[in-house]
């Protein structure tokens, strides 16, 4: 008995190991699918599309988005397909979840995360408004994200912005409002999307059109020691 029990043991330990090997663990760029990974702010969900691609199988995802399903749907030619994509590769969709608020959601809140990505984030166009209150509104959205994704991140976790880094947009001065939040800036990467197949860049207000996101930068951030 006790030298049958040890070979099923045995060969249970090899099953486990043939499928570590086998299957192993996929990256794309700075993620992996051992990565638990929270994507918020989504547009027509390619980039979440993107990466559960590369992993084969994305039930370490969840990939939420501001706007209502009805939306997506008339707004985005391609949210449906890479919706039913999603799914099919087991990677949770949600709508309607706001990234300024998301800590405290009944089902995300009690989650932690290895990786939380928010894309080019952006407040809104408001073209009457002065370049300081259209300023505060941008860095109000980005600030109030981090300070909830804080909340959801695992030990050694990170937070990532990707964010363009010409113009206007360098006033955002992201590294200032990770601190403010006792975030600390880890590094900050060219972002390339040619590193991420089929991901569009979407002006969200704008319809279907995508936008030019050169040159940008993803910002990493980890909770300070």
């Amino acid at each position: 008995m006790g030298s049958s029990g040890g070979a099923k043991g045995s060969d249970r330990e090899e099953g486990e190991s043939m499928i570590k090997c086998t299957v192993g663990i996929r990256w794309i760029k700075h993620y992996s699918s051992s990565h638990r990974i929270l994507l918020v702010g989504e547009g027509d969900f390619s980039f979440s599309t993107c990466l559960a691609a590369a992993f084969g199988w994305a039930s370490n995802m969840i990939a939420t988005s501001l706007d209502s399903q009805v939306f997506l749907v008339k707004n985005y030619q391609n949210a449906v397909r890479n919706i039913v994509e999603l799914s099919i590769r087991k990677c949770k969709v949600m709508h309607e979840i706001d990234a300024t608020k998301m800590a405290n959601h009944p089902f995300l809140g009690g989650i932690k995360f290895d990786r939380i990505i928010f894309n080019f984030p952006f407040a809104g166009f408001f073209k009457n408004l002065p370049r300081d209150s259209q300023l505060k509104r941008h860095r109000k959205l980005v600030g109030m994200f981090l300070k909830n994704a804080k909340e959801m991140i695992s030990e050694n976790g990170e937070i990532h912005v990707s964010h363009k880094t010409n113009d206007f947009h360098t006033d955002w001065n992201l590294k200032s409002l990770g601190a403010a939040h006792r975030l600390e800036l880890i590094e900050a990467v060219d972002f390339n999307g040619v590193d991420y197949p089929g991901y569009n860049t979407k002006c969200g207000f704008g319809g279907d059109n995508n936008f030019n996101c050169y040159p940008s930068k993803t910002y990493k951030f980890g909770v300070k020691c």
